[in-house]
């Protein structure tokens, strides 16, 4: 890939970002459930700071499938923003930073080829306003999305960072197109208080488990009965048929579905969030081989 197609990739980037990020509620500690630095795909975190002081930042990456902890200190001026990649090659500028000579310092993953999701808190002030926002670009796979921060509203220079237990979402409904047509996954985070693992640099340990709660429905409401669970460590993909029984996905068959899935919890997690990616089949006209990702709303 040529470095001017890269930087014009990045901007291209942190542009969609800092635009959702505009309506992100104010915040001291911000949740991004969801970054990648896989294959040709590009992660960009913007941050935006309501402060009168310099703000001391700091960042939490949980990565792999057993959420291992990563930790830095980076740090803002008074009402600026921040754009940077969460790899710290991409591009070659530094820190992989929109504005190389942005006197901000962002913290950056040192390595290729995983995903997880980042935690990113204020220290110094106990009224200032986080902002910010997670794009994902990748020119290969057709993938263009860019999602708000979570936001925990509490006051992270004292015993709140990290502390996202106010998410309690544990129902939602799960449709699925045409698995020919679409190809459907969720990429779930177990969240709850995170302090204590992110104040003593322990990894993440909330699970969920979520059920199909006896049945999964065809396109036509027709119910298959049958108990099947799906259980994540932290975080973790979530396709349709690792909530259906054999004999159930055989009976939804190829023309989609939906399951009211219900998640309990365990190790210090409250709630659950889903992100869900909807990957076009190539052979579909005009929209083929690209991918759709929201979070997913909670439901009954």
């Amino acid at each position: 890939m040529k470095k001017t197609f890269q930087k014009t990739l990045i901007a291209a980037a942190a542009g969609v970002a800092l635009m959702s990020a505009a309506g992100t509620a104010s915040a001291n500690s911000l949740l991004f459930p969801y970054f990648t630095t896989t294959g040709t795909a590009v992660s960009v975190v913007s941050l935006s700071l309501t402060s009168t002081v310099s703000e001391s930042l700091h960042y939490v990456y949980n990565y792999g499938p057993t959420c291992i902890h990563y930790d830095a200190s980076g740090s803002m001026t008074p009402n600026d923003i921040l754009s940077h990649s969460v790899l710290a090659t991409t591009f070659g500028t530094a820190g992989g930073k929109v504005v190389p000579t942005d006197a901000s310092k962002g913290v950056n993953f040192p390595l290729a080829g995983t995903t997880g999701f980042l935690v990113v808190s204020t220290k110094t002030s106990s009224t200032t306003g986080l902002r910010g926002s997670m794009a994902i670009i990748d020119p290969v796979g057709n993938v263009a999305i860019s999602y708000p921060g979570v936001d925990n509203a509490l006051d992270t220079s004292g015993v709140s960072e990290g502390d996202f237990s106010a998410i309690v979402d544990k129902n939602f409904g799960l449709s699925f197109l045409p698995p020919g047509v679409v190809s459907t996954s969720w990429f779930g985070v177990a969240v709850g208080n995170m302090n204590t693992a992110i104040t003593t640099g322990a990894n993440w340990t909330g699970t969920a488990t979520f059920t199909n709660n006896g049945n999964i429905f065809d396109n036509d409401e027709v119910a298959y009965s049958g108990t099947q669970t799906k259980a994540i460590t932290c975080q973790g993909t979530i396709v349709p048929t690792d909530l259906g029984t054999t004999a159930q996905n055989a009976a939804v068959g190829v023309n989609g579905g939906y399951v009211r899935a219900t998640a309990v919890f365990g190790g210090s997690a409250t709630g659950a969030i889903l992100l869900k990616t909807q990957a076009i089949s190539s052979g579909v006209a005009a929209y083929g081989g690209r991918s759709l990702t929201h979070r997913e709303a909670t439901a009954f």
